[in-house]
């Protein structure tokens, strides 16, 4: 194998990596959605059939990774870390950081597309950042508009405003708004969006969505490159189907076929019929968004249910023309073509909705399709992947495929190892923490296999009396198995297996020292001097 070293920055040195020059340069197409329930692609018991076509055949036909997790239930801290293959120091987000916390990755961090674009690949990108700006701008160019925020840019992105002016229309307003209960009982609280309002007696077509707009700007970008024969890497980072909703004219038929079938969840029922309190013990973290939420209306949670469906499918029709263009071109059969979630959503599930500062299956279980090139060693069969895999995963993959090596830390291992049926090594454990977001409740959790061969999500929340245990393979039920008395066997395995793992990483010494104060007594090391002072 003939390689070249080369440098992010030949004149400081930085950034050192090394190319395989016998190497194909594949297209690749890495497309994100934000904040997506594990039954829009996890179908179970219960579940509504999702009208997603285009999704379903990257499914059918491709590679689908079943047990796929991220590395926090927040934007930001989610993205940070798959961008730049290792766990990271943004443990909140930025619209609700405390002074000094840090927000947005570093000038001198190194994110995987800086590697494609210095080993000769065309890299472009539409959508939102929510990690900073200034890495965006480098990478992809100083025309490049990522929005750093939470929330879409529906009002203020002059080109959106701009689009929406050629199509005759204006700024969005909204004909049915969706909101939750104020925190005391009385009124209106947080706002989720809802239906957007006709103008000047015309509906509000798809075309002129948020979501339209962006695959608009992606095919606009692709056909503006000076050479096409130049590799591409584009990454498209939709928002939605995060609230807040902006549903448009001609989804009524879907509405009314969802209104009839949809079905509450079995737990929302559960707390709703017991007065808005948990049947069940459970950490206090829940209670607080369960308040800070509001859905205590059934009636308003399913219209937000359904407005999540809504906009899902929408998202799956607007990828389809992204598509249905790249075949077009004749490069969509030469395109790694990856699609991820940034982190889950609960979507009525113990009367909770959104996402938070708490690790539970519900927000940290992730979808994960790969559509290799047709004729790669992997293009010619579908693959169902169960062994679990984390958006860590992504930057050592997308570096494999281009053919680069790094000394860097990459705490992921490449997805293709999966494919070829290699086991995940002990060195690299699944694992995601959380410290702050409405209510600061610092906790860390992993995917681990028991000694009965099924996989389980374990939580240490740090400020709680009580932790969380959950079995992956019953993806349908959020039940937590913790004071289960025949899971004690299980909860053992997962301290001690927590213990090993944060032994060996200093980076987790802010949550070592708590759980071992916790579980000494069950733990087979010591606690010894914490001091740190001989």
């Amino acid at each position: 194998m003939k390689t070249q070293k080369a440098y992010l920055n030949p004149v400081t040195g930085h950034g050192p990596f090394r190319v395989n020059q016998e190497s194909r340069k594949e297209n690749i197409l890495f497309i994100s959605v934000d904040m997506v329930p594990r039954e829009f692609y996890q179908q179970f018991e219960g579940c509504v059939e999702m009208h997603t076509p285009h999704l379903d055949t990257l499914k059918q036909n491709h590679v689908v990774f079943e047990n796929a997790f991220c590395s926090s239930p927040l934007c930001s801290p989610s993205r940070a870390s798959y961008l730049s293959g290792h766990y990271s120091y943004i443990t909140v987000n930025s619209e609700r950081a405390h002074d000094g916390q840090d927000i947005h990755v570093r000038q001198e961090d190194i994110l995987f597309p800086e590697y494609l674009k210095h080993s000769g690949y065309h890299c472009r990108h539409a959508g939102k950042s929510h990690v900073g700006t200034h890495k965006f701008m480098d990478i992809f160019g100083e025309n490049d508009s990522p929005w750093d925020r939470w929330s879409p840019p529906w009002f203020d992105d002059d080109q959106y405003i701009n689009y929406l002016k050629n199509l005759g229309f204006e700024r969005i307003s909204f004909e049915k708004t969706l909101y939750g209960q104020e925190a005391a009982g009385e009124g209106r609280g947080n706002c989720y969006g809802g239906w957007v309002a006709p103008q000047n007696g015309k509906p509000f077509p798809k075309e002129a969505t948020y979501p339209a707009y962006l695959v608009q700007k992606t095919i606009d970008a692709l056909e503006a490159r000076q050479d096409a024969e130049q590799p591409f890497y584009f990454q498209l980072d939709f928002f939605g189907p995060h609230q807040p909703f902006a549903i448009p004219a001609g989804m009524e038929k879907r509405e009314q076929e969802l209104r009839e079938i949809i079905r509450l969840p079995e737990s929302y029922q559960q707390i709703h019929d017991n007065n808005f309190q948990a049947p069940w013990d459970e950490p206090r973290v829940y209670r607080m968004y369960r308040k800070n939420w509001g859905l205590t209306d059934p009636e308003t949670l399913k219209s937000y249910m359904i407005a999540n469906i809504l906009q899902f499918e929408l998202l799956d029709e607007m990828i389809g023309r992204l598509f249905a263009y790249l075949q077009e071109q004749g490069t969509y059969h030469k395109t790694w073509i990856f699609l991820i979630a940034d982190h889950g959503e609960m979507n009525g599930e113990m009367a909770l909705i959104d996402k938070g500062a708490y690790l539970n299956p519900g927000v940290i279980r992730v979808p994960l399709l790969i559509k290799p090139p047709a004729d790669s060693e992997f293009g010619q069969q579908s693959y169902r992947i169960e062994e679990p895999v984390s958006l860590l995963d992504l930057a050592p993959t997308m570096l494999e495929i281009a053919g680069i090596s790094t000394d860097a830390r990459m705490d992921g291992v490449s997805l293709l190892q999966s494919l070829v049926g290699a086991q995940r090594p002990d060195r690299k454990p699944i694992l995601f923490d959380i410290w702050s977001h409405v209510v600061p409740n610092p906790s860390i959790g992993m995917v681990f296999t028991a000694s009965n061969d099924k996989n389980y999500m374990f939580t240490f929340n740090v400020v709680d009396e009580i932790d969380e245990l959950y079995e992956l393979e019953n993806r349908k039920s959020l039940h937590n198995l913790i004071a289960e008395p025949e899971a004690s066997g299980i909860v053992q395995e997962a301290l001690v297996k927590m213990d090993e793992v944060l032994e060996r990483d200093p980076r987790w010494i802010s949550y070592s020292g708590p759980f071992k104060l916790t579980y000494a007594e069950r733990l087979p090391t010591p606690f010894g001097d914490q001091q740190h002072f001989l």
